[in-house]
């Protein structure tokens, strides 16, 4: 599987996630035990959910970042 495709796959599952379960959670990290690949691409994996139409905030927290997903709602 290619790195795209990967990266594709992770953000349609958190989205879906956000779907059912109102918000989801993403974590990365740059550290070996880790994907490598979802730390790499973070910052483009966060502007794709958000294209999606999506609330997303990233924080972080010894060297861990926690991308969290939550589905919009319009509020009157």
């Amino acid at each position: 599987m290619d790195i795209q495709t990967k990266i594709n796959q992770y953000i349609d599952t958190e989205c879906k996630y956000a779907d059912s379960r109102g918000s989801s959670t993403l974590s990365v990290c740059d550290h070996y035990n880790w994907d490598r690949d979802l730390w790499a691409y973070r910052n483009q994996i966060v502007d794709a959910i958000r294209s999606k139409g999506y609330n997303v905030s990233v924080s972080v927290k010894w060297g861990v970042t926690d991308i969290n997903t939550t589905k919009k709602i319009n509020i009157n």
